[in-house]
């Protein structure tokens, strides 16, 4: 079986480099589709390939609305190109919408008619599956829910002091955010909530590139007392020592549709205070999550002190059992399945 994936692997995102990797384990020869090259790339795929894309939007997305048009035109005839030639679409809908949408309704329109001309779609949770289908008027025969697989064991660590590196001490109280710096992940919110709960003896990293927006806002926090900000990609070779760091890991998300970094911090045994979600139950065991109402006044700070105590505490929730679920290999032949149409859906 032969499967042009896009991307095939990141820098970015070891997530495609696992899930590559795992398909060819299982028989699966992978090959790559460059980004930006869709059209001229699957013009090689035969009769009975297999296309399957991650992240749509790039092929369609522009901020003018009449390039918006021209490229979601040209991705619609390289649908129906790949249909007329009996090419199976794949589409792992990683989340409803891009996190930057300009044009709400043919955002839409685009991703319902992309689902139209899929032969298949996979999803990484029960509530994702049902909002798509709600969404995009997608049928649930089309859509099967295959996990996202964990992270444990592929940040390997190097041995260096974090908290010596950004003058932490050693019993400090360390919270913990890691990844892209955006409105939406709620940054703002969790510098307020910090500000809140902050006592002598706590600390909260925010580490990870920003864009121009949020590092505007982060230069000029006034109150920078125990406040790390490390505002730049952050290596994959540095990751295992920086979450090793960390008491707690916070994701104040604005939008959850699945998160990765809520399973990088499930791979590294951390506890993991985020916004109350059915992503939550479909994922984590008892005593990993402490989660909260983002509507309700004081939300996340009460979620972290909780947090905080839990870790004091040493509770130590079943993580082989939840890490279990997410093996890689089960993941590749469900995966492969849905490419066969051989997938109970």
């Amino acid at each position: 079986m032969r499967v042009w994936m896009w991307p095939k692997y990141s820098n970015l995102n070891l997530y495609n480099n696992l899930l590559t990797d795992s398909l060819c384990g299982a028989g699966v020869e992978v090959m790559d589709l460059t980004h930006g090259r869709l059209a001229l790339r699957v013009a090689r795929a035969r009769p009975g390939d297999v296309v399957h894309v991650h992240w749509m939007h790039h092929a369609y997305q522009n901020r003018n609305p009449l390039l918006f048009v021209a490229k979601s035109a040209l991705l619609l005839t390289t649908l129906l190109v790949l249909k007329a030639k009996r090419v199976r679409l794949i589409w792992t809908l990683h989340n409803l919408y891009p996190h930057e949408v300009k044009y709400r309704r043919m955002e839409r329109t685009m991703r319902t008619l992309i689902c139209r001309f899929c032969f298949g779609l996979i999803v990484a949770s029960e509530t994702a599956k049902r909002q798509a289908m709600a969404e995009f008027a997608v049928p649930a025969s089309k859509l099967t829910v295959v996990k996202h697989g964990h992270y444990a064991d592929v940040y390997k660590p190097n041995g260096a002091d974090v908290r010596r590196l950004y003058g932490i001490g050693k019993d400090a109280e360390v919270y913990l955010f890691l990844g892209a710096i955006k409105a939406y992940k709620g940054v703002e919110e969790l510098i307020e909530a910090y500000h809140a709960v902050q006592t002598e003896s706590s600390c909260l990293i925010i580490a990870g590139k920003a864009d121009r927006e949020m590092e505007a806002y982060l230069r000029n926090v006034k109150d920078t007392r125990n406040l790390v900000l490390d505002m730049r990609f952050i290596p994959n070779e540095e990751v295992a020592d920086l979450i090793g760091a960390a008491d707690v890991m916070v994701m104040p998300y604005k939008e959850i549709t699945t998160s990765g970094s809520a399973i990088l911090g499930l791979s590294f045994r951390k506890l993991v205070v985020m916004p109350d979600n059915g992503f939550i139950d479909e994922y984590f065991e008892e005593g990993m999550v402490v989660r909260y109402d983002p509507g309700v006044a004081g939300g996340l700070a009460g979620a972290m002190e909780t947090a905080m105590r839990s870790v004091k505490e040493g509770r130590s929730p079943d993580y082989d059992r939840a890490l279990r679920q997410l093996e890689w290999g089960p993941i590749a032949e469900r995966i492969k399945n849905v490419y066969q149409g051989r997938d109970e859906r």
